[in-house]
């Protein structure tokens, strides 16, 4: 008994809680019987749980199932309804804003361009402005919300709800769990961009199927976070995965950290754009894709470049870590085959033989809800320490 981690029981039945809530909403209308032996949990276990689960109103008793020569199961769905999740994702360049149900389902979303000089106090503006609006326009959402999940990118301290540092905007030291519930009177809960990621790609993407597993998103950024049996590697100070600010060469392009030669000065969105100026092309990444899809040799020469660079960085994380699965997500990579294929054949070309070919490099499955959904998740795992 002395080798017992404190909290591991705890711990253990709030992943088990997580699994029976997500194989309810895959497989559901489903038998007690079934989600044990599915889940190879004891029948106690998931009676347990279950009875919790319904009377918190977020699983109901649906139809009797088949008998195999007793009694008819009862068989257990998701109460999609019950309650609702407001998620926000702070990212570099805008702040989206969304409402899910109960099955991860996105009802209404709002984005709003942010600049690199928009105050703390301007997003706080914005993100309220942004769910009264959503709740108005969904009035069944009014007095059944269940929390808020926020993922921002830059250092975050998820125990005590703080942005640490945005890079992008400067903000230091904002207490936005307590801001925000202040203002709408429900828990929030605070995590990185690429966490939700991750997060949302444990829960619903390829992730689901593997015990250990790295997220890299890419945006005007680059962050990485590395999930092991479900949970997330935090670091020491919550620091862990700020890959983009790796420097790969002693002088280079400005960071927004302040450093030169970053990963992310050399392949990211942002870097996207300053090789699409270099050849004379003055728009944003989105603009540089478009004309890639159009054969613009200038446009396609621009992202290939940003994509050798982000493969050397896989392949760095190839040869670190050994992992047997890479996620990548962010605006660009979800849609722009040059940019992910480029990655891909460079991380081939830079990792070392015998630990790439056993890496498969995908993309992320939730696309450009990634995010927004992880963040969601947010709310539900914290649901489960209270169950």
């Amino acid at each position: 008994m002395d080798n017992i981690v404190p909290g591991s029981f705890q711990l253990m039945k709030k992943i088990n809680t997580g699994l029976i809530i997500d194989i309810i909403r895959l497989k559901g209308p489903i038998s007690r019987a079934e989600i044990a032996k599915t889940l190879n949990l004891t029948p106690a276990t998931v009676t347990n749980i279950t009875a919790e689960l319904i009377n918190k109103n977020i699983i109901v008793e649906s139809d009797l199932g088949q008998s195999t020569g007793g009694r008819k199961p009862i068989l257990l769905k998701i109460n999609a309804e019950s309650y609702y999740i407001v998620s926000i994702h702070i990212g570099s360049t805008g702040i989206r804003t969304a409402i899910l149900n109960m099955e991860s389902k996105i009802l209404d979303k709002i984005t709003v361009k942010t600049r690199p000089e928009t105050t703390y106090e301007e997003a706080i503006k914005i993100i309220k402005e942004s769910v009264e609006r959503l709740i108005t326009q969904n009035e069944k959402v009014k007095g059944k919300l269940l929390g808020i999940g926020i993922a921002a990118h830059g250092i975050v301290d998820t125990e005590k709800g703080k942005i640490v540092f945005s890079p992008n905007y400067g903000w230091k030291d904002k207490d936005i769990r307590t801001d925000l519930e202040r203002i709408f009177d429900v828990p929030a809960f605070l995590d990185r961009d690429v966490r939700a990621m991750a997060l949302s790609e444990s829960w619903y993407g390829a992730g689901k199927y593997v015990d250990q597993f790295i997220s890299v998103k890419i945006g005007y950024g680059v962050g990485v976070a590395l999930t092991n049996n479900k949970q997330q590697i935090r670091g020491y100070t919550d620091g862990f995965g700020e890959f983009g600010h790796t420097k790969i060469a002693f002088d280079g392009p400005l960071c927004s950290c302040g450093n030169r030669g970053c990963i992310e000065t050399f392949s990211s969105e942002k870097a996207v754009e300053r090789y699409a100026a270099e050849l004379g092309i003055d728009a944003d990444c989105m603009a540089v894709h478009e004309l890639s899809l159009n054969g613009d040799e200038r446009a396609i020469t621009a992202i290939n470049k940003a994509s050798e660079y982000l493969g050397l960085a896989i392949a760095n994380l190839i040869n670190i870590f050994n992992p047997r699965l890479i996620v990548l997500g962010g605006d660009l990579i979800d849609i722009n085959d040059y940019y992910f294929n480029g990655a891909v054949e460079s991380a081939k070309k830079y990792a070392l033989p015998d630990l790439y070919k056993v890496c498969e490099i995908k993309r992320a499955e939730s696309k450009g809800d990634a995010i927004i959904k992880g963040a969601a998740v947010l709310v539900l795992e914290n649901l489960f320490d209270n169950i």
